[in-house]
């Protein structure tokens, strides 16, 4: 999300206040999380993740509405979020090479994309201040069950409650996921082949 004005209001509209709608996200991340992994996902939490954030942005429209149980809004989402990464998996697999019919792939920038973001993303983390950057790399950085433990354990060194904690980090990885839009945007406008038509 973009702001914490926008967290708060997708809060509010979890629950009636920002304290039940807190309870509330993190019931519907375990929810989703538990959705994913039975539809056989491979990364449950970042899709529960993507799913919450979708869903946030879609809420924090003026012009959106809904009446209901947020949750089969948040189902709808989710379900669009794990067809996406089906297809993203299937574009993944390739298919063998016949030796009658190879041409070579055509030329493509996805790798020079992908500098291009992880040194915006790098930039991003080194524009944070040294203590949210650390929190962020550090919530991040273990693989599936060794990344739930180390979760606990960073909320209690902190002293505070996973679920603000999850809430501290979805605002951390939305700032820095503006950021690293923004530097992608000006990256593209820098660069030597870029033409504008006015």
């Amino acid at each position: 999300m973009e702001s914490p004005e926008a967290l708060e209001a997708f809060l509010l509209w979890l629950g009636n206040n920002s304290t039940s709608g807190a309870r509330r996200y993190e019931e519907v991340r375990q929810k989703l999380i538990l959705l994913f992994r039975c539809r056989g996902s491979q990364n449950p939490e970042e899709l529960a993740d993507e799913t919450i954030d979708r869903t946030a942005r879609i809420v924090i429209r003026p012009d959106f509405q809904f009446s209901g149980d947020p949750m089969a809004y948040i189902r709808g989402v989710a379900r669009n979020v794990f067809l996406e990464s089906l297809r993203h998996r299937r574009r993944l697999v390739q298919e063998p090479i016949s030796e009658m019919n190879f041409e070579p792939p055509a030329p493509d920038n996805r790798g020079e994309e992908k500098e291009r973001m992880a040194a915006g993303l790098e930039s991003c983390l080194n524009e944070l201040p040294e203590g949210k950057k650390s929190l962020l790399l550090r919530y991040y950085q273990n693989e599936k069950g060794a990344k739930i433990d180390s979760r606990h354990h960073l909320a209690e060194e902190m002293g505070i409650g996973l679920n603000a904690l999850r809430i501290q980090i979805f605002r951390l990885r939305n700032a820095v996921r503006l950021c690293v839009e923004t530097h992608l945007r000006n990256a593209e406008m820098q660069s030597p082949g870029t033409t504008f038509n006015e």
